[in-house]
């Protein structure tokens, strides 16, 4: 049985609309346990360029000793029992690599080549292998190359911009994977029916693979861990689960926010700690969040000071919805905010200022670059009213070069830095330009002149005593500028730290 033209068409297309498709889904899978990188895109790419050069070699030679269609379509099949193995393991294998690895660059790299380097080969396969199906007449070879290749490139931009745009966007990671795999188990079956007789078995194996795809899925839950959402954005995945009373929001497998439902009040530590703000600047009445998470930390400040006007900026719009939605975050007049980049946003306000200005922007374990450098730190200073402070959530230990990175390019824009511990080994780093900034026993005094006016929990002179010494020779820590500021490359964050399952407050006697 031959097949038309527009289906020879169809499998010269489609493997490349697949093959780019899962390039880009395929930082979804690692991000969880690797992150989102430069090493996990450098791996990816590297990755997918070398099997596809494999892919083509090998096609090539294939085709030459069997150039036959239904050969086509058992290329096509192997990629598509290379998708079965990363629908129904990818997640599974990617934590036992990172697992071994600590999350490391070579992890990394090897994650990537296990799990999509056989898909890559077998899809690669299919451009070389088609030329060689179409080529009656050597004299029109180059044109018959070109006409195809064009063909599948074609087919790449489709799978690129529609992973991009269309799947990740509307569409949870397993049924992007259900679906691709769904579409190379079709094309395979269209290449396999043109020789019905000889290919029964791989027409049944191709068939019960489209059967797995279009299946719906179960999804896996933790004991007593309740799954209230689950979203994949361009930027991240994102998840809300309740336990216990607490409802969690993740991101990239990290516990960015958690909220105790009952109360509504940060189940986490270092949210609270923005009280510390109050001991240098006692009369806070503007908070700017550059990075949402739940909103928590904006929150709690404004439940003790209600006439506090907060802003918060998100480039992922998923975040402030969720936040809304299942974080009890209420938005209104004093309570705004903001889609964008945290510095572009800055950039985009040269008028506007406020008395306190809190970093928080990890996605995952990863951190944007340009968000961490002085040049960002000078303008944060340029958006702080006279005796403004900034606030960083730096999750690291002080020995690690990003926190004594972050330490010296904070301390080349401002005077006093303030180190604030938090369980879990974080910390809360403040800073300010104040003429006269005071010391320990200055903000404790400060603490108990404020805490009869306030509820919070941890007091502030419990939070006073938090603060550690920040005498730290940082002669040879990295100055991290635009310019150069290889900040995953520095973080050697914890890998056992899941955004604070240890960081939640236990009472002012614990701390």
């Amino acid at each position: 049985m031959n097949i038309s033209r527009f289906q020879f068409y169809g499998v010269v297309v489609t493997p490349g609309a697949v093959l780019m498709a899962l390039e880009i889904v395929s930082s979804r899978i690692l991000a969880p346990h690797f992150g989102s990188s430069v090493y996990v895109w450098g791996s990816i790419i590297g990755v997918f360029l070398a099997a596809m050069s494999i892919g083509y070699l090998w096609g090539g030679r294939l085709a030459d000793r069997r150039p036959n269609l239904a050969t086509l379509g058992r290329l096509i099949l192997g990629a598509a029992l290379a998708q079965t193995v990363v629908l129904l393991a990818g997640s599974r294998v990617v934590a036992w690599i990172g697992g071994l690895t600590h999350g490391s660059p070579t992890g990394t790299l090897i994650a990537t080549a296990v799990l999509f380097g056989p898909v890559t080969i077998c899809l690669a396969a299919v451009s070389p292998y088609a030329v060689r199906l179409a080529t009656r007449d050597l004299d029109l070879l180059g044109g018959t190359a070109g006409h195809l290749y064009a063909l599948s490139t074609g087919g790449s931009l489709v799978g690129t911009l529609g992973a991009t745009f269309v799947m990740i966007p509307r569409l949870d990671l397993e049924s992007i994977l259900r679906l691709l795999l769904a579409i190379t188990a079709v094309t395979g079956i269209v290449a396999l029916v043109s020789d019905v007789r000889q290919e029964r078995l791989t027409l049944l194996l191709a068939v019960s693979l489209l059967l797995l795809a279009l299946v719906p899925g179960t999804v896996t839950q933790e004991a007593g861990l309740e799954l209230l959402a689950d979203r994949m954005t361009p930027y991240q995945t994102l998840r809300v689960t309740e336990s216990d009373g607490v409802r969690f929001l993740h991101s990239d497998g990290i516990v960015h926010a958690a909220v105790i439902v009952e109360s509504r009040e940060p189940w986490l530590v270092y949210p609270r700690l923005q009280s510390a703000a109050l001991l240098l600047n006692p009369d806070l009445s503007s908070f700017l969040g550059l990075g949402m998470g739940g909103g928590s930390a904006g929150s709690y400040l404004k439940r003790r000071l209600p006439d506090l006007h907060i802003d918060y900026v998100d480039i992922d719009p998923a975040v402030p919805e969720l936040a809304r939605e299942l974080m009890f975050f209420e938005e209104g007049d004093h309570s705004v905010v903001h889609i964008d980049d945290g510095r572009r946003f800055l950039t985009s306000q040269p008028a506007t200022r406020w008395d306190y200005i809190y970093v928080d922007t990890y996605i995952g374990h990863s951190i944007p670059f340009h968000l961490s450098t002085v040049e960002f730190f000078s303008e944060i200073k340029a958006h702080l009213n006279p005796g403004g402070v900034l606030g960083i959530n730096l999750i690291s230990n002080l020995e690690n070069p990003f926190a004594q990175g972050v330490l010296r390019s904070v301390h080349v824009v401002f005077k006093k830095l303030y180190l604030f511990s938090v369980p879990a080994g974080n910390y809360l780093l403040l800073a300010t330009n104040l003429e006269e900034p005071p010391g320990q026993q200055q903000l404790l005094a400060t603490a108990r002149r404020l805490d009869p006016q306030y509820t919070f929990e941890p007091s502030l002179e419990k939070v006073a005593g938090l603060l550690r010494d920040v005498d730290l020779d940082l002669v040879d820590a990295p100055l991290l500028t635009d310019k150069f500021a290889p900040v995953n490359h520095l973080v050697r964050m914890d890998k056992n730290w899941d955004g604070g399952s240890e960081n939640r407050p236990t009472g002012d006697g614990d701390l």
